[in-house]
């Protein structure tokens, strides 16, 4: 299987000669198909998107790019490589934040907006978890739970359809509120210590570099940045985007792969939680700011050090594949024409790894710790494991029931269901098909609801 996994994936490279060329010089174990889809897949995919980043960010006039923590490390140590070698007038940092690091310090300055986000939807959302997005501490949480009589056990999955019910509920609880505000109004100062020391409200044309999604990061560095005085607004550079704020600026939001309003085929056959996964620094979640002898620094939640390894070796694969990448376009040049037929074959090779991987690639990269929640705690396997009967609840009429509302979703959810699938091995076709029909009903739905917003929004 592991030869004829390579022999797709080549197919599929030597459609564009640069890209063959540095996936076939990377030095890889034989027969290890964890580092065969990293320098065949996920190398070139990197090495793709950062090169179209840099030609856009100079031909826009940017002078500095931030590559936001986490999902930004390995492309920011691409665009080290790819700069020095080829040149580049840009400077390229690396911006310790995550959505927690971010939000927490912004919660009392807009408290609606902050239930809003602490109730969000999620995978495995629980009580407790709930007040963890607030900030609260173990004992906070456990006073809060009390006050508010819930009809769940504090570490109990949350209906979807339950959430409005706690929102309303901690709204009116005094000693939440003010737990909130005493936390986020403490946190604040040392962000705005860290943005100064990095540079952000220095008078130098820049934007952010992310994974992207739904464009919030983008949204929150704004409104941070504003409160601070920066009169320009931040854009951002994504791989792909799959709704924006309807309160933002489209044309201050540049994607590679999909936007909100195009690429269902991409969308469909692209699963962002494995990219996450994959693409992910290896140390923990930034968690806050301190300040140290003048010098302000985040502070890191924990990793277990298995994964650590593993994204420490990725690493050395990608940056090999991205310095031999970065030399053949030293040689050959740069132009549209190269990047949209390397887009053609980063559409196949993610489509074959995301959508249908091999017994190896589900097992290797499945087992990878996700959580798509602010937090720590709680990860689950991205692939997590699922018997024929899980995965019978997920079956399309089903999925298009709870997609309306007219059905609860399921507590046992997998990030990657594919990978969940092919590990199963019951009626791999039939499930896979299932969810690919689902997902082209979803992303079509999920573009109506965009445009029509826009239009009725009017932001450009």
């Amino acid at each position: 299987m592991g030869e004829k996994r390579k022999d797709q994936y080549r197919k599929y490279l030597k459609e564009d000669p640069r890209m063959y060329q540095a996936a076939a010089q990377v030095k890889i174990a034989e027969q290890d198909p964890g580092m065969l889809a990293v320098s065949h897949v996920f190398a070139p995919a990197l090495g793709s998107f950062v090169m179209w980043v840099l030609e856009n960010a100079v031909k826009s006039g940017k002078k500095r790019l931030y590559f936001l923590a986490r999902d930004g490390w390995f492309m920011y140590r691409a665009a080290l490589v790819i700069c020095g070698a080829l040149q580049l007038p840009l400077e390229c940092r690396y911006l310790n934040c995550s959505r927690y690091s971010l939000r927490i310090p912004m919660y009392h300055l807009d408290r609606e907006e902050a239930l809003d986000f602490i109730c969000r939807r999620g995978i495995g959302v629980t009580p407790d978890r709930i007040l963890q997005r607030a900030g609260l501490s173990g004992r906070e949480r456990k006073e809060v739970l009390k006050r508010l009589g819930l009809p769940f056990a504090n570490d109990e999955v949350v209906p979807f359809c339950s959430l409005p019910m706690i929102r309303k509920r901690l709204s009116r609880c005094e000693e939440f509120l003010e737990a909130v505000d005493y936390r986020s109004k403490k946190a604040l100062p040392a962000l705005i210590g860290y943005f100064r020391q990095e540079g952000l409200l220095e008078e130098k044309e820049d934007a952010v570099v992310d994974s992207g999604w739904v464009g919030s990061m983008q949204r929150t560095l704004n409104e941070i940045l504003l409160y601070m005085g920066r009169k320009r607004r931040m854009e951002g550079y994504y791989w792909g985007l799959y709704d924006l704020p309807s309160d933002v600026l489209q044309r201050e939001y540049h994607w590679y792969y999909f936007g909100p309003g195009n690429g269902l085929w991409e969308k469909a056959h692209f699963n962002n939680c494995i990219f996450e996964a994959v693409f992910s620094a290896p140390c923990g979640m930034t968690i806050g700011y301190e300040k140290e002898k003048d010098v302000y620094a985040a502070r890191f939640g924990s990793i277990r050090e298995e994964v650590r390894r593993f994204r420490q070796e990725n690493e050395r694969c990608l940056m090999e594949y991205v310095s031999l990448y970065a030399m053949e376009i030293k040689k050959t040049g740069y132009c549209k024409a190269d990047m949209i037929r390397e887009r053609n074959v980063v559409r196949q090779l993610l489509s074959a790894f995301m959508g249908q991987p091999s017994r190896q690639e589900a097992k290797i990269f499945g087992a990878l710790p996700f959580s798509e929640d602010m937090v720590e705690g709680g990860e689950q396997p991205v692939a997590l494991p699922m018997k024929n009967e899980d995965l019978g609840r997920f079956h399309l009429p089903k999925r298009l029931l709870t997609m309306l509302g007219l059905r609860k979703g399921n507590a046992k959810e997998s990030a990657w269901y594919e990978g969940s699938v092919i590990q199963s091995n019951h009626h791999v076709k039939y499930h896979l098909a299932q969810h690919r029909i689902y997902l082209y009903i979803r992303f079509l739905g999920n573009q109506y609801r965009f445009w029509k917003k826009r239009q009725k929004g009017g932001r450009s």
